[in-house]
C-alpha cells in the first residue's frame, strides 16, 4: 500500500438530513456509484435478506475516491461483513489481485457474485467464505481489510435473526463486531497492512482507536462524514433505540445529536514489513 501524506485538517461532509442514500444516484434496491474513475452498478435481489447498502457504508468508498487515499491496485483484500459485496466489487474494479468475502449470512455469496459478474469483473479473483469471524482463520494474512460493521444496540424487542440484523444490529451495545475485529486483526493482516473502517460514532470511536494503537497500529482519519442514523429499519422500536443509544451516551461510548451521527472513515497500518505493489 501507498503511504498517505499527513493531514492537518480532516476534511468533514455534511449530508443533507432526511435523504436517505443521498451518496447514491439511485436506490433503493440498486444504485450506481462513481468509484476512481468508473462506474459501477450495484443491486440487491432480496432486500429482507440481504441490506442494500446505506450511507453508513459508502462514505468509506467516498473517501477513498480522495487524491491521497491508499493504492488498491495489486492487492490480496479481506471484505469483512461483506453483505452485497459493496467493497469487494470496489475493489476488484481497482484491480486488487484478489478479494475474499466473508460473512456469516448465506444470501451474501450469492449476492457478492452476482454483483461482481454484472459489473464485468473477473469472479475467478473472488472468494466468498460464509463463517463467523471468530473461528475464520486465512491460509495468507491478507494485505487490507476493509469493513463496515454492524453498529446500532441488540434489544429483543426488534431482534429478528435474519439477515439485516446481522448488517445492523450488534450486541455489547453494538460494539460486539468492532471487538473482534480488534482481537482478530494481528491474524488476519500482515505486517504492514491496513485496515480500512467505516467507523459509527454510536459505537465509541476513541475506544477502537486507543485499542489498535497500543497494538502499536497507526491510525489516520481519512474523512468525517454527518448523517442521519439509520432506523427506518426499525421505525416500529424507534424508540426503543433511541433510548438504548442515549444510555450509550451518558457512559461516553456514544456520540450524536438529535438523529444526526457521524461515520469516520478510518485507515489502521499495522507495523511490520511493507506490503506495497
Amino acid at each position: 500500500m501507498t503511504d498517505s501524506p499527513i493531514r492537518t485538517l480532516t476534511r468533514r461532509r455534511v449530508l443533507p438530513a432526511g435523504e436517505n442514500g443521498s451518496l447514491w444516484e439511485t436506490r433503493p434496491s440498486c444504485g450506481i456509484f462513481g468509484f476512481r474513475g468508473m462506474r459501477l452498478r450495484f443491486m440487491v435481489e432480496d432486500p429482507s435478506e440481504i441490506l442494500f447498502p446505506t450511507d453508513c457504508g459508502l462514505s468509506l468508498l467516498s473517501a477513498l475516491n480522495d487524491d491521497h487515499a491508499p493504492g488498491l491496485k495489486g492487492v490480496n483484500a479481506l471484505d469483512l461483513g461483506a453483505g452485497s459485496g459493496l467493497y469487494s466489487v470496489a475493489l476488484l474494479a481497482a484491480g486488487a489481485e484478489r478479494v475474499t468475502a466473508l460473512d456469516i449470512n448465506p444470501a451474501s455469496v450469492a449476492q457478492t457474485g452476482a454483483n461482481v459478474m454484472a459489473n464485468g469483473l473477473d469472479g475467478t479473483r473472488l472468494t466468498c467464505v460464509i463463517s463467523l469471524l471468530e473461528e475464520y482463520t486465512p491460509e495468507t494474512p491478507f494485505d487490507l481489510v476493509i469493513t463496515n460493521p454492524p453498529h446500532l444496540p441488540y434489544d429483543p424487542s426488534y431482534a429478528t435473526g435474519n439477515g439485516l440484523e446481522a448488517a445492523l444490529v450488534a450486541r455489547r451495545g453494538g460494539r460486539a463486531v468492532y471487538d473482534s475485529i480488534v482481537e482478530r486483526m494481528d491474524t488476519l493482516l500482515a505486517p504492514g497492512g491496513t485496515l480500512l473502517m467505516a467507523h459509527s460514532s454510536l459505537a465509541d470511536i476513541p475506544r477502537t482507536v486507543a485499542e489498535l494503537t497500543a497494538r502499536g497500529y497507526e491510525s489516520e482519519t481519512l474523512e468525517i462524514f454527518e448523517m442521519d442514523i439509520p432506523l427506518l429499519a426499525y421505525a416500529e422500536h424507534k424508540e426503543t433505540m433511541l433510548t438504548l443509544l442515549k444510555k450509550q451516551r451518558a457512559a461516553g461510548r456514544a456520540e450524536f445529536d438529535g438523529s444526526r451521527f457521524t461515520v469516520h472513515a478510518l485507515m489502521f497500518r499495522r507495523p511490520g514489513g511493507a506490503t506495497g505493489r
